[in-house]
């Protein structure tokens, strides 16, 4: 009987635990409760991750916007100077790289005594950044600046030039008569190829002279938008000045510019080594030239008519041109007697001889 009960008691315990035993395994296998928000399977779907969107550039704002006359830009009015600058640079290979040539917005190249070629950048608002080397007058490019009624400065000049500037009442600062604030020396080139000025400076100096009472006079149309004309596309342009003055210009269809080249190396701003001077627009004009006298100074025919070549875009076509006397603005046409109107910004005008070589590639 003892050992019948026994057996009972065994039993139960075996029950007993079997029983405790099932009932903490079935606990320990219950699927844990999903924190909030989280799926049991598959990924992460909560949020999704955000993804930053490329920063768009902001459209500029002007408080008094107005056109710039000679680049077809919008500036602040209070940029504007009240008349353009004509400053004649220096383009003597000891004279490179220019300082300037980045806030210049029209700039002209012709050839002088001697095969050199010169420029003549205009600017009608800019910084004070310098500008220079500051190199001598010419009869022709007192033409052209005429064109603008702009104020011209130079570093002495031709015989020539000297008598139209006395006898035209040029509005002009000669740096042989004038020195600091307007005019200095720099120190890291030689003399002919160190004379600078600032905008800054030819402003003050312009208000003080009385220059700026009169206003400048607009040559130049432009399109309110970029737009394409009807011509041969060109990806590259080479113009034959003489050796050391060869130029060329490489169409960048990313930016929408012709970078410039001289001497097949990108033509950098002196102010600004990271910046290759660069042309919207180039207007190729042909134009008959003479030497006149035994330094090798020239001629050049710049009233009347001839013919040259507007690029644009990634494309050129034949243009003609023409200027009724010295003071009035040259005017240039498409073959079908439209006029030229440039598309807004930088223009480059490459004067060279009529038979002088231009290539398209």
């Amino acid at each position: 009987m003892r050992n019948k009960q026994m057996i009972i008691a065994i039993i139960v315990i075996v029950l007993v635990c079997a029983t405790v035993t099932a009932v903490v395994t079935i606990l320990y296998n219950k699927p844990a409760a999903a924190p909030p928000d989280v799926a049991l399977e598959g990924p992460d779907i909560r949020e999704p991750a955000v993804t930053e969107e490329p920063e768009v550039p902001k459209e500029q704002i002007f408080v008094d916007g107005v056109i710039c006359p000679l680049g077809g830009e919008m500036i602040e009015r209070s940029d504007l100077y009240p008349r353009p600058v004509a400053v004649m640079l220096d383009n003597h290979p000891a004279a490179r790289p220019q300082a300037g040539l980045e806030q210049a917005e029209v700039v002209y190249e012709i050839l002088a005594e001697g095969n050199i070629t010169r420029y003549m950048a205009l600017f009608t608002h800019g910084t004070d950044q310098p500008v220079g080397p500051v190199r001598s007058a010419r009869s022709y490019y007192i033409d052209k600046s005429m064109e603008y009624n702009a104020i011209y400065l130079h570093a002495g000049g031709s015989p020539q030039a000297w008598d139209d500037i006395e006898r035209l009442k040029i509005p002009s600062f000669n740096a042989m008569h004038l020195g600091k604030p307007l005019y200095w020396r720099e120190k890291h080139r030689k003399e002919p190829h160190n004379v600078y000025t600032a905008l800054d400076r030819i402003q003050a100096s312009a208000e003080a002279k009385g220059f700026n009472k009169t206003e400048g006079v607009k040559v130049h149309s432009f399109n309110l938008q970029d737009e394409l004309i009807e011509g041969k596309e060109t990806e590259r342009v080479l113009i034959a000045y003489p050796q050391k003055y060869r130029v060329s210009y490489e169409y960048s269809g990313e930016e929408g510019v012709y970078l410039r080249y001289v001497l097949d190396k990108p033509h950098v701003d002196e102010n600004n080594a990271g910046y290759q001077v660069r042309a919207k627009n180039i207007i190729i004009q042909r134009a008959v030239h003479k030497v006149v006298d035994s330094e090798g100074r020239r001629e050049v025919h710049l009233v009347g008519s001839g013919n040259g070549f507007y690029i644009t875009n990634g494309r050129y076509t034949p243009v003609t041109w023409e200027k009724a006397d010295r003071r009035s603005p040259t005017y240039f046409y498409f073959e079908d007697g439209e006029e030229v109107i440039l598309n807004p910004g930088k223009t480059w005008i490459q004067v060279v001889p009529t038979g002088s070589e231009v290539t398209f590639e």
